[in-house]
């Protein structure tokens, strides 16, 4: 077995650790601290302990402590109202909100929108290039990758 990054025995202790890693704790460096602690991990996530969570990247999984002083409750009825508020889809629409009540949009979509009309830029993606085929130069340059130039040999003895 190889030795240990974290010297941590129990769940408490693993808690306490994963505590003083505000930023997260990657799980591949708490595996090897002792028989039980995936399980640990696991159950300290099911009592909303600490957070788990996959990084992208690397593919592995990191331990974040949850810190319970940043929650608080809201109310229903506030969620409610939040919810119902209507905001319009078009960045006009909410430039003509924002004058109306005396702010200054940062963004003049107007302007935007007839610039890029008069430049010809369109919304239509742009076409890929065709894929360049290998010629008989590269063939002479790069001599040391011969698997790549079997094809060209072989229509060439064809001419």
């Amino acid at each position: 077995m190889s030795q240990a990054k974290h010297d941590v025995k129990d769940k408490n202790q693993l808690l306490s650790l994963i505590k003083k890693y505000p930023a997260g704790i990657a799980a591949v460096d708490l595996k090897d601290a002792y028989p039980n602690v995936m399980d640990d991990l696991q159950a300290l996530k099911a009592s909303k302990h600490i957070w788990f969570l996959s990084n992208a990247d690397s593919q592995e999984d990191i331990a974040y402590p949850n810190d319970f002083k940043g929650q608080i409750e809201v109310d229903d009825e506030f969620k409610s109202l939040f919810r119902d508020i209507d905001i319009p889809s078009d960045l006009l629409d909410v430039e003509k909100e924002l004058q109306k009540i005396g702010l200054k949009p940062v963004m003049n979509t107007a302007q935007r929108r007839a610039a890029a009309q008069i430049q010809g830029v369109s919304n239509k993606p742009k076409q890929k290039k065709k894929k360049q085929e290998i010629s008989k130069r590269t063939k002479l340059t790069n001599a040391h990758l011969p698997e790549l130039f079997q094809n060209l040999n072989a229509s060439s003895s064809r001419n």
